[in-house]
């Protein structure tokens, strides 16, 4: 019996059954012609195997960037498990993005629920926010008002209480800031918060 071959944790590897050690080991694939030809990792045997492709779903994606979002499509495996919180780049017609999943949607009874996590297959859509770049908001006070800006950073910036940042070329120390994961707001000095994780920043102008 010609037993189909699963995915393995390497890409271009897979695990089956060698016909020449008698093991269930990851193997090396060398041609993927019809019957792919693989090299046994274990004994080097090369032989032919049925590698089992799984089914791909196209998955719609919305995009939100600041204060714009679109929406879009991609296509990965259906059995892959889609969660809140995932980190992936996504590749659109309007460029190539780092974004982190937001929300869920599953149809249910002919309307859509939220969820935390599901498979690609039981997915409706996936809400995201790019994270590669993001702007974030700044409200800065200085002795005669309160402004609201925003500042543009990599999303793995790090914003510190009692740091010094400088936005639209007024400098300004943060004194506090929102995490958009838990809608705290933490203002001890030292505490910090990645770019794509802020809610909003607060800064007093020097």
């Amino acid at each position: 019996m010609n037993a189909q071959s699963d995915a393995g944790d390497e890409e271009g590897d897979v695990v089956a059954d060698c016909p020449a050690c008698s093991s269930r080991v990851p193997h090396e694939v060398l041609k993927t012609n019809g019957n792919a030809t693989v090299r046994c990792l274990a004994c080097d045997h090369v032989h032919k195997e049925h590698i089992h492709e799984p089914s791909t779903v196209e998955l719609r994606v919305v995009v939100s960037q600041g204060d714009e979002s679109f929406s879009t499509h991609t296509t990965i495996r259906g059995d892959e498990t889609v969660r809140v919180g995932d980190e992936f780049v996504l590749e659109a017609d309007e460029g190539v993005f780092g974004v982190k999943v937001t929300s869920i949607e599953v149809p249910e009874d002919g309307d859509n629920r939220r969820v935390d996590e599901a498979t690609a297959d039981d997915t409706a859509t996936v809400w995201t926010r790019v994270v590669d770049n993001v702007s974030v908001p700044v409200t800065l006070h200085t002795d005669d008002e309160t402004v609201s800006r925003r500042i543009d950073v990599p999303g793995d910036y790090s914003f510190v209480v009692g740091e010094r940042e400088e936005v639209d070329g007024d400098a300004f120390v943060v004194t506090a800031f929102v995490d958009r994961r838990t809608d705290d707001s933490l203002s001890v000095e030292g505490d910090d918060v990645e770019a794509k994780n802020a809610k909003r920043v607060y800064g007093e102008a020097v």
